[in-house]
């Protein structure tokens, strides 16, 4: 039998990658000088300049894994004439924005049905998740024009610029939070204090630059000279204008902690919703459970992959060695795969990922049985071994070709609205 060296080489490479992925974890804690046991700090994230590749290689875990929140939100009240289905896709990219913005980067956020979102928190309790979801910020600015000033706004200014106000009102510029694009925490390099930072769309740029110019014009210090910003309602900067600004950013200072910034930068991502959001239904899972969970279903595949390798050990002898070598490099490789592309692993997951492992010794099985009839009709070891994989290879593929067809059927239904019947 004539052995391709080239295929075996090609193998070995996959193999090596595959290891070198699944160690990569006790790698960036060797490189970072963290303990190779407990809990990690940051993501191991692999970084190949020269090839301009970034990927954060770890396992992702679900809900039922790790802990964390199940949300099943509906939107209500939707904007006269904006169609259900559109106020929903808006309200599911806001939603995505306001969780990622907080920080959560392995929530899953997506549509069920004509009206629903299904938000997934891992490591997230529910009042945390309420609170992530519950508030939306909404920034507008105004400048001072000549009229009766409001008495409330003038509180919320400090004595000595009130006097200056008298006589000045806050007239709205058709700028607000719906033009921003995005918004982030930073800090302001004069005073080393938090602030926010945020940008404009194309139209938020142009009026925004046109606003500044005309502010600009008028002495330093005076109320035409300033620009107030609103967040709801509540005036949080009313700053002076020492140049036009056509740059499409903006700063809000204004005595932020680095929690109530981060909080604004947050909100001001969110946009304003197309309509109402209600909480239709909230599942938590304890992180407690989850760690206890992943402690048992480890134990229960380490074990049957075991009693796997023992059977073809016992049973094969030396093509049970090989069979279970082969076994082992498919558990590496497929883990290999969940973690480069982000594969949210659940209990259902782990579960068909170990019964898949045992699944996997039957092609060994088939071809090792046809190998043994050969060798029984009196044929050399390599024109067996030939022969049994030719034959084998018949049933092998129609029974993936069946397991195929099985997980298509289940991810479409599964991808149904749980309480939707078909009839």
């Amino acid at each position: 039998m004539r052995v391709d060296r080239r295929l075996l080489f090609l193998i070995g490479i996959i193999a090596l990658l595959a290891l070198f992925v699944d160690g990569f974890a006790y790698i960036y804690r060797a490189a970072t000088n963290q303990p190779l046991t407990g809990k990690i700090r940051g993501i191991p994230t692999l970084n190949i300049g020269f090839l301009g590749f970034s990927q954060q290689i770890y396992v992702h875990k679900g809900l039922d894994l790790q802990g964390g929140t199940h949300l099943e939100l509906e939107i209500t009240n939707v904007r006269s004439g904006t169609p259900v289905r559109e106020a929903r896709d808006i309200a599911v990219q806001i939603v995505e924005r306001r969780v990622n913005s907080s920080g959560y980067a392995e929530s899953v956020v997506r549509p069920e049905g004509d009206n629903r979102i299904l938000v997934e928190l891992p490591g997230v309790n529910l009042e945390q998740a309420k609170q992530i979801l519950g508030k939306t910020s909404y920034l507008t600015i105004y400048e001072w024009v000549p009229g009766t000033p409001d008495a409330n706004i003038l509180k919320e200014l400090n004595p000595t610029d009130a006097n200056k106000y008298q006589g000045f009102k806050p007239q709205f510029t058709n700028i607000d939070g719906s033009m921003i694009t995005s918004a982030s925490r930073s800090t302001d390099p004069n005073t080393n204090l938090p602030d926010v930072q945020f940008s404009f769309n194309n139209t938020g740029n142009d009026r925004f630059c046109n606003l500044t110019r005309d502010r600009v014009s008028h002495p330093q210090g005076t109320p035409e000279n300033k620009i107030a910003i609103f967040i709801d309602k509540d005036l949080v900067e009313d700053a002076n204008v020492q140049s036009e600004i056509c740059g499409g950013t903006g700063i809000i200072t204004g005595g932020f902690t680095p929690a109530s910034a981060q909080a604004l930068a947050v909100q001001l991502n969110s946009g304003a919703l197309p309509g109402t959001i209600t909480l239709v239904s909230s599942t938590e899972v304890g992180a407690t459970l989850g760690a206890s969970t992943v402690k048992l279903s480890l134990l229960a595949g380490a074990f049957g992959l075991a009693i796997v390798i023992l059977f073809m050990l016992l049973y094969y002898r030396l093509p049970g060695v090989v069979a279970s070598v082969a076994l082992l490099l498919y558990a590496a490789i497929a883990l290999a795969i969940f973690k480069i592309f982000g594969v949210t692993l659940t209990l259902a997951g782990l579960a068909g990922f170990i019964l898949s492992v045992g699944m996997a010794v039957d092609a060994n099985v088939l071809i090792f049985e046809r190998v043994k009839e050969e060798l029984r009709a009196g044929r050399t070891l390599g024109a067996s071994m030939e022969a049994g994989v030719r034959r084998a290879w018949p049933a092998i593929r129609d029974s993936n070709i069946s397991t195929l067809i099985t997980c298509f059927v289940l991810y479409f239904f599964g991808r149904r609205r749980p309480h939707e019947v078909i009839g």
